[in-house]
């Protein structure tokens, strides 16, 4: 069952010192509403900003928006599974406001969903047909976990790495979650595909920008850390990424 007073899409932005990001990503994202007719809520969480952005988040008035400042730091992961357990959406997306990633293209991954009936459909950045990235160690981290997720899990994706995730809410709301940094993007993909969710992509826009940009990820450390949830959850039984119904009541 959808949660009461549900709506048609759940936006989730997790921002930590997005202070000059931010706000123009916002009126992009409004703007990419504009003219839809499905019901649209978006939550907004920051994670402890220091630049600015969290004084920003409270000045900001939107009557889709709900906003929610996290009293420490979860990750980037942390924070999207919290608004993922309070969305009330039909399909859930994860969007990051960063410039990297545009918001006309959700509405490219819902419509993807929508024709396959898929329970994640990924924003591929590979198969636009411009392959950006400003490090060259940033897109072979991409190249080789994506094959290996290809390998291990049956998944005729191109990229696993892509911040942009599109679900089913209810879906997204029964799986169990343990990951809490940029890991939690592939744990999605494993146990989708463990639990035999149908995985579908859709090409995407993407403009990187570099670590004095304000770029966060670090690609041994998340490299990893993504890795170690790859073979982590193909070991596991399937049966233990699924929320007990207690669970998914709280």
């Amino acid at each position: 069952m959808l949660p009461s007073n549900s709506t048609d899409l759940t936006v989730i932005l997790c921002v930590f010192n997005e202070k000059g990001r931010l706000e123009p990503a916002f009126e992009e994202l409004t703007s990419a509403l504009q003219g839809r007719k499905e019901s649209v809520e978006i939550l907004i969480f920051d994670n402890g900003s220091t630049d600015g952005t969290r004084e920003w988040l409270k000045t900001l008035s939107h009557p889709a928006a709900r906003v929610e400042l996290n009293e420490r730091n979860l990750g980037k992961g942390g924070s999207i599974k919290k608004a993922i357990a309070r969305s009330r959406g039909r399909y859930v997306v994860i969007h990051d406001p960063d410039m990297e990633y545009h918001a006309a293209d959700i509405w490219r991954l819902l419509e993807r969903a929508q024709q396959t009936q898929a329970a994640l459909v990924l924003g591929s950045r590979i198969l636009s047909g411009e392959i950006r990235f400003k490090y060259r160690i940033n897109y072979w981290g991409v190249v080789i976990l994506t094959w290996m997720t290809r390998i291990l899990y049956g998944c005729r994706i191109s990229d696993a790495a892509t911040a942009m995730k599109l679900m089913d809410g209810n879906f997204a709301r029964r799986l169990k979650l343990e990951c809490d940094g940029f890991d939690l993007d592939f744990e999605l993909i494993n146990r989708t595909a463990r639990l035999g969710g149908t995985i579908a992509e859709s090409p995407i826009d993407y403009w990187p920008r570099t670590v004095a940009e304000g770029k966060k990820i670090r690609p041994w450390r998340d490299g990893l850390l993504a890795l170690k949830a790859i073979l982590r959850d193909r070991v596991q039984p399937a049966s233990s990424f699924l929320l007990s119904p207690s669970q998914g009541m709280k």
